[in-house]
């Protein structure tokens, strides 16, 4: 799903999608540089709320 993160246009995930978010959030942890880490870390978190909370995205800005 990261794959999908346009770096010129908005990119939207929603409730389900996060589902898939996380495991390649949760990978990154492992094989990421230190600031690519911590900031997957980050987004593990606002995930995690997203999935409590409905009518919630993530949202990847874009330039």
């Amino acid at each position: 799903m990261l794959g999908y993160v346009d770096p010129y246009d908005d990119t939207w995930f929603n409730q389900s999608q996060i589902r898939l978010v996380v495991p390649e959030l949760s990978a990154l942890l492992d094989d990421a540089s230190p600031a690519e880490a911590e900031a997957a870390a980050e987004l593990l978190v606002l995930s995690e709320q997203l999935q409590h909370m409905p009518h919630r995205y993530l949202v990847f800005v874009g330039d």
